[in-house]
């Protein structure tokens, strides 16, 4: 640890720390492979492994997740090619109240991110939710975020929507596979998160960070910020980028590790564990000379769904700091602060 607290930071030092990655400190990895066949304590041995990467680092990488290897490809030829298309195509699908639709470049700050003051974020963005038809009760209801994805020309991009419901459909049912390992991982009975994990609130952002060469203070592609998720999980980048902020409070460029998925805690972890597990704070920038396509899934519970500190994350009083909340308020309270 760092023997200068990170509170004592001045803002120049605690940009000069995020904007220089020096730290060499070891993002956890977690092999569930053993875990997915069934193998005695296999469950065990990977809980604990994600309750000390999530008590101490916030980030991991996962390995032996069971994720066809020819979705990652597929899924970055989806994102070159979408932001490839006219900006009129693009404009025409705009994002809506629902977080679906087209973000354009350089719209966005990270709201949550630090005291640190930043420019608009320097990337652009695809966004989509739970696919739904019209007659949906919650499309009919107008429940914020739970309208229709908007989609652009299957003429204009043929097969890119097909290869994000596909996607998706991966992340959500690894999603649910980790779930008994969160749970066990706090003490908690394996299906313990099964019924709010019924039909949970996934978001995936399909984003374009360009080369960013002639970079200013205070301009990011993604500034710090952490995530308003209870995990993200996110493909390795074509291009480096992602820095994470690590114990130390230096910063850790993150290196490639082939065949993994990286797995960050989110804010909704903090909230239900009351403070146990880490939401770490994590920054973009494309210092490279071609473009990076990113495309993290974030997973919440049902929006209905109360989050309360669990059981085994009391303090010794039996209390917390967090009041209960239902999850659609606190995505409502996120994206009021402008995050996207």
């Amino acid at each position: 640890m760092d023997a200068l607290d990170a509170s004592a930071r001045s803002e120049e030092e605690e940009r000069y720390l995020m904007d220089h990655p020096d730290s060499d400190e070891e993002i956890p990895v977690v092999d569930i492979a053993d875990y997915l066949a069934g193998r005695p304590g296999a469950r065990e041995r990977a809980a604990a492994q994600l309750r000390d990467a999530s008590e101490n680092v916030g980030f991991l990488y996962l390995t032996g997740h069971g994720v066809d290897p020819v979705l990652f490809p597929r899924m970055f030829d989806a994102a070159a090619r979408f932001h490839a298309l006219p900006l009129a195509i693009k404009q025409a699908i705009a994002l809506n109240e629902h977080n679906a639709g087209y973000l354009g470049m350089s719209e966005t700050l990270s709201a949550v991110s630090s005291i640190i003051k930043h420019k608009p974020n320097r990337n652009a963005a695809f966004l989509m939710n739970r696919e739904r038809s019209p007659d949906d009760p919650e499309v009919q209801a107008g429940t914020r975020f739970h309208g229709l994805n908007q989609w652009p020309d299957e003429s204009a991009i043929p097969g890119f929507r097909a290869t994000l419901l596909e996607y998706y459909a991966a992340m959500e049912s690894l999603a649910r596979h980790m779930m008994p390992l969160w749970a066990v991982a706090l003490g908690l009975p394996p299906g313990f998160f099964d019924a709010a994990f019924e039909k949970p609130h996934i978001i995936m952002r399909v984003s374009h960070y360009p080369p960013h060469p002639d970079r200013q203070e205070g301009q990011y592609g993604l500034a710090p910020h952490t995530d308003n998720s209870l995990m993200t999980l996110l493909a390795q980048a074509n291009v480096p980028g992602l820095a994470v902020r690590m114990p130390s409070g230096h910063w850790r460029l993150a290196p490639l590790t082939p065949g993994a998925l990286i797995v960050n805690t989110g804010n909704l972890m903090v909230r239900w564990t009351n403070g146990r597990f880490l939401s770490t704070k994590h920054r973009v920038i494309n210092t490279g000379d071609t473009d990076r396509y990113a495309f993290p899934v974030f997973v919440g519970p049902n929006a209905s769904t109360v989050i309360r500190t669990l059981p085994t994350c009391l303090d010794k009083t039996g209390g917390t700091e967090y009041p209960p909340v239902r999850y659609q308020e606190l995505l409502e309270w996120y994206f009021q602060k402008g995050n996207r």
